[in-house]
Parts: structure tokens; C-alpha cells; sequence
């Protein structure tokens, strides 16, 4: 299997792409690469790759780069020769990655590879750690301010996508203010109406702490929610941890709190959740946070092999297909 990685117009160096490409391809020995972007910027960090690495590891030079301030429509007009659109365009790959803008990496998509039938809008999706196990969220940002179709729209995707990650049918939510039914704007209350006559496993309206809780596999929002809700929580994690480290620093039990912490650490860390899967559209787009370090990126890069692998695409269509209601 071939991933297309887009090097280029993230907040990190270009040459963290191609460790984080060694990473993933060490993690998975059935992998091929192909990376896309400027080849100078890109030389220093190929020169050490082990060639066992290179064998599985294709460069492929890019002359344009789409800024992270970019807008859509530039980006769509410098597409011929940008790391992103060369990378979404690719023959020989099953999925790409980027971690470039996210306005624009939607923009391409919708332009390059289509919408799946019945969809409007692509929605971004990506897992949090939960009490037990993992909740899928989406939308992250691709979409500020949607109406209740989207929203159930957004519910459809989640849950066909989720039950080929878990194997099994997921229980989907409505983030909303409270869980009563009078609660909310009157969006999400519409929405709410309309899952509860759908063929998917609504189990209703659910607050923000409660996500954590591991009460829904699918929690569905608007992009603006999302957003906010991934980076409080990736900043509670981040102040948690902090905090724990310089409590340890001072702990007389400090190796047993040490192994621990490790334990968390692995569980919790943000970048063992990066990632998040622009659904909707008729292709495999993972989009990475655009400072991710080198393990984060390589997280990403092994969640677009594994929907691949699992069959994300078709299965999403053929959910579609049977008659979901998206589009009705």
C-alpha cells in the first residue's frame, strides 16, 4: 500500500515529514510512501535514510508551496505544481496525508476527488481518548456554522465511518448544552428529531464532560464546537501533565510514579490521537495538526493505511447506498 504525504506548508520543518515517513514505514513493513514537496528542503533529511528506507520511499519535487494563510481559491489556482494537490493527485497512492491548511486541503478535495453521492460537505473527524477506549468527533473545523441537515448529514459519515474502525455499530450523540429535549439551539433540536427516526444508534444529546466519559462512539457537532472542544481538550491534557512532572520532580516514589506516567503519557498524548479523516469526500484525506512533531505525523499516516485497510471508502458509499437519508 502507497500513502501520499504532503511535506510542505505546515508550521514544521519540511524534513520532520520525512522522519516521520521512517517512522511509519518502521511501524509498518507492508507500507510504501511517497512524499511531495520542495527538494531542496527536503535533501538533507533523505541523505540520512537508511537505504532499506529509500527502497519503500519516494521523493517527488514540488515547486509551489500552499501557505498556511492561504485561501481556497488560490489555492485551487497554483494546484498544478503545490506538495498538496500533486500528493491528493497521486496514481500510485491509496490516501494521502497533510498537514497543511485545512481550507484548502477541503477546497482541493472537493475539486480533485469529488464528493461521495448524496454529500455536500466533507466533515473532519478524529478520535479522543476516553475513559474506555475512544469517542470519534466531528466536525473539527471544516464547517463553522451548518444547519440540521448537515448535522445529520455529519451523523451518517461519523457512524458508517466508526463502524469499520470498531467493528461494530456505534452509539452516536449530539453535543449539545444539556441532555434534556428542550435544550439547545433549535439546529441541533431539529437534528435530534430527525436522528431519532433514523435507521442509526441515536442515544441522544450529550454535554461536554460526558464525552470523556465514553457515553457515545460518535459525537457529532458543528466545526466551530469541535474545534474548541479538541484544543480545551488537548490543552487540559497538556496542563495535567505539567503538573504531574513537577509534582514527580519532588516525590520521593518518583520511578514508580515515573512508570505511571508513562503508562498516561501513551494513552493520553495528543499525538497518538492526530489524525483527523476529512470524511465525505471520495478519496482517503487524513489531515495532521499542522505542528505535530514527527510521531504524531507518523500517527496519521498509519490511520490513513489503516482505513484503507479496512475498507473506509467503500464501505462509506455503500452505506450511503442503502439508503441512509443524506440528501432526502
Amino acid at each position: 500500500m502507497t500513502i501520499a504525504v504532503d511535506c510542505m506548508g505546515a508550521d514544521f520543518d519540511p524534513v520532520l515529514a520525512v522522519e516521520a515517513s521512517t517512522i511509519a514505514l518502521a511501524q509498518d513493513p507492508a507500507l510504501r510512501i511517497q512524499i511531495f514537496g520542495q527538494q531542496h528542503r527536503l535533501e538533507p533529511a533523505l541523505k540520512h535514510c537508511l537505504p532499506e528506507q529509500l527502497d519503500r520511499l519516494e521523493a517527488t519535487d514540488c515547486p509551489d508551496v500552499v501557505p498556511m494563510d492561504s485561501s481556497p481559491a488560490r489555492a485551487l489556482r497554483m494546484a498544478q505544481r503545490s506538495s498538496m494537490a500533486r500528493a491528493m493527485e497521486s496514481e500510485q497512492a491509496a490516501a494521502m496525508v497533510s498537514a497543511g491548511n485545512t481550507g484548502a486541503l477541503m477546497a482541493l478535495a472537493r475539486a480533485r476527488l469529488g464528493m461521495l453521492p448524496g454529500i455536500e460537505r466533507p466533515a473532519l473527524m478524529t478520535a479522543f481518548p476516553v475513559r474506555q477506549g475512544q469517542t470519534w468527533v466531528l466536525d473539527l473545523g471544516a464547517n463553522i456554522g451548518v444547519d440540521a441537515d448537515r448535522l445529520y448529514e455529519f451523523a451518517v459519515l461519523g457512524s458508517a465511518a466508526v463502524s469499520v474502525l470498531i467493528e461494530s455499530r456505534p452509539r452516536v450523540a449530539l453535543l449539545n448544552i444539556g441532555t434534556e429535549d428542550n435544550k439547545g439551539p433549535d439546529v441541533i433540536r431539529e437534528a435530534a428529531r430527525r436522528l431519532s427516526h433514523s435507521d442509526l444508534d441515536f442515544v441522544g444529546f450529550i454535554e461536554g464532560h460526558s464525552v470523556f466519559e465514553g457515553k457515545a462512539d460518535v459525537v457529532v457537532c458543528d466545526g466551530f464546537a469541535g474545534n474548541i472542544l479538541l484544543k480545551s481538550a488537548e490543552g487540559a491534557i497538556r496542563m495535567l501533565f505539567d503538573s504531574l512532572k513537577d509534582w514527580q520532580d519532588s516525590w520521593w516514589r518518583r520511578p514508580l510514579l515515573q512508570r505511571r506516567m508513562k503508562v498516561l503519557a501513551q494513552r493520553y498524548d495528543p499525538r497518538m490521537h492526530n489524525g483527523a479523516s476529512l470524511l465525505g469526500i471520495n478519496g482517503i484525506v487524513v489531515k495532521s495538526h499542522a505542528h505535530a512533531d514527527a510521531v504524531g505525523l507518523a500517527q496519521a499516516i498509519g490511520l490513513a493505511a489503516l482505513e484503507v485497510r479496512r475498507g473506509m471508502l467503500p464501505e462509506l458509499e455503500r452505506q450511503l447506498w442503502l439508503g441512509s437519508g443524506v440528501g432526502e
